[in-house]
């Protein structure tokens, strides 16, 4: 296996795991509640957290199918960076608003930061040896 498709491979797996931990404080209350501080769940929330899982699931589908050939979608990589930075726009949304402390959310961006790092050089590193 060459170094550019070992790279994508990585990123996408680490991807497809990152992905399906995050299902797990949007379906199960408890860890939403630890995670984020979250104590209120109504039907706006189950919505807002239904719509969203079905996402992230389908989100980590389309990464299990760039893993099995990463080289021909490798711009699933950088798809998945416009997906990360959407969801930190959103993160910083809900500080401002006050519907989370900044402290629940530095874990996630020192997550995300490494995931965009990751996507990012695995992305370019592919793009030079690929065109």
């Amino acid at each position: 296996m060459n170094n550019q498709i070992r790279w994508l491979k990585i990123a996408f797996l680490i991807g497809i795991i990152t992905d399906t931990l995050a299902l797990v404080p949007m379906l199960y209350q408890p860890m939403a509640k630890l995670m984020w501080g979250f104590d209120q769940f109504n039907g706006n929330y189950f919505f807002a957290m239904g719509y969203g899982a079905s996402l992230m699931a389908g989100w980590t589908l389309l990464l299990i199918w760039a893993y099995k050939k990463p080289l021909e979608r490798r711009f699933i990589a950088l798809l998945t960076i416009v997906v990360i930075i959407g969801l930190v726009a959103t993160e910083i949304f809900a500080i401002v608003n006050g519907s989370i402390s900044i402290n629940k959310m530095i874990p996630t961006w020192v997550l995300q930061i490494v995931l965009l790092g990751l996507f990012g050089f695995s992305y370019t590193n592919s793009k030079q040896e690929h065109e």
